[in-house]
């Protein structure tokens, strides 16, 4: 930290006021002014500071040529003491305007015991605002080391938070520049992966036909061990070319533009697991709706949202007799409304719950029921998009909550 600036100019035309502002301020015993401090606050003060560094002016041009050398050099003054009357020059109004004009910063303290102004039109021509006191003539000496004291400190605090301020402006730059480089790189991260997943689908689909090809030519040959190994070539490029498709459906999921509107999660989700009762004839699931699941969201988002949270829900109730998906309202830690989808399957193991919407991921054995492990992602790349929350409660056995936030809304929104 910098040295306090203890530098004080003295704009008056009496030779007289000189002596005594330096008497006061240069030697800086300050006993009398330490014994009324202590008298006021009723504890011991610290020790008198060393004394001020005091500059002479006889007259208004010549202080503020004093203060712009000062603030050319680096060494500006902290504080001036002006005169109001100093014939035949400028007045303390016009120098202290001047003052200003080449050091915004200077304190100002007007000495007078009258002015040539109303105090009115002085205080408009000044634009006071924080930078200037009065003190009537005669002064105390009490009075004078005081103002220097506080002043000078209060220069030395401004300068400190500017310090402050300047060093939290250029963090925030910097934070900005590394988000910005950050958006770039994720974009240009985005358009690769995009591109990347296109060009892959050519292979897959090659690979696909010839290896059909292929196990038609060794049909009824002694190949049966080929014809397994074929088999398992032909899933697996299956499963490639289906991950592949959902991380372009998650990408697209990214890009969308949003168009939120009133949008009732209930309606939606009967309409899903109407759908999803119709693709597989004589399962048993038992759906609950909660009434009035209004939120402000992108209609066909929130349709993609519930339709993934369903057939998670569906997918992982088989076996069950019968399956229960719940779709509902509750409330999060903070007392916020939160929405829900419940299902009485598999559920998982918690320690999997903090990644399982950041990477797509499988939770299953190969023997359960199969997915790319996207769902979940896009699940929460579209609460995220609206401005909410999603989480997951669960246990081995147990069933599985998925709870997430979206922006509430009414029938007459």
């Amino acid at each position: 930290m910098s040295a306090p600036n203890r530098r004080i100019l003295l704009v008056d035309d009496t030779p007289s006021i000189h002596e005594d502002f330096r008497k006061v301020l240069a030697r800086q015993p300050a006993a009398r002014l330490d014994a009324v401090e202590t008298s006021l606050f009723g504890r011991p003060v610290q020790p008198a500071a060393a004394g001020f560094e005091v500059s002479s002016a006889l007259d208004g041009a010549r202080g503020v040529a004093m203060a712009e050398a000062a603030v050319a050099a680096g060494s500006p003054f902290a504080m001036a003491f002006v005169d109001m009357r100093m014939p035949p020059g400028w007045d303390g109004v016009e120098t202290i305007e001047r003052l200003w004009a080449v050091d915004p910063l200077i304190q100002v303290v007007i000495c007078t015991a009258y002015a040539d102004h109303p105090w009115e039109e002085v205080m408009a021509r000044l634009d006071v605002r924080d930078r200037l006191l009065v003190v009537k003539k005669p002064f105390d000496v009490v009075e004078v080391s005081q103002l220097a004291r506080t002043l000078t400190a209060k220069w030395d605090l401004a300068r400190q938070a500017e310090t402050q301020i300047e060093g939290l402006a250029r963090a925030v730059d910097e934070v900005r520049a590394s988000e910005a480089a950050l958006r770039q790189s994720h974009k240009e991260l985005e358009t690769f992966a995009h591109a990347l997943s296109h060009d892959l689908r050519g292979p897959l689909t090659a690979l696909g036909s010839f290896t059909q090809l292929l196990a038609r030519e060794l049909e009824g040959a002694a190949a049966g061990k080929a014809l397994h190994y074929l088999t398992r070539i032909q899933a697996n490029a299956a499963m490639a070319g289906q991950q592949i498709d959902d991380l372009l459906f998650l990408d697209g999921v990214s890009r969308t533009e949003l168009n939120p509107e009133p949008v009732e999660l209930g309606a939606l989700a009967r309409e899903l697991m109407d759908a999803l009762q119709l693709s597989e004839v004589g399962r048993e699931v038992a759906l609950t709706v909660h009434e009035g699941l209004w939120v402000y969201a992108d209609r066909n988002l929130a349709r993609i949202l519930l339709r993934q949270l369903l057939v998670n829900a569906w997918k992982f109730t088989a076996g069950r007799s019968p399956g229960r998906i719940e779709v509902g309202r509750s409330t999060d830690a903070v007392g916020e409304p939160a929405f829900y989808v419940r299902d009485n399957g598999h559920g998982f193991e918690m320690m999997y719950a903090g990644k399982m919407f950041l990477v797509p991921q499988r939770l299953h054995r190969d023997s359960e029921p199969a997915g790319s492990g996207t769902g979940l992602v896009v699940v929460s790349r579209i609460v995220g998009r609206h401005g909410g929350r999603v989480w997951a409660e669960s246990a081995p056995g147990a069933g599985a909550t998925f709870h997430f936030t979206l922006p509430a809304a009414s029938p007459a929104a």
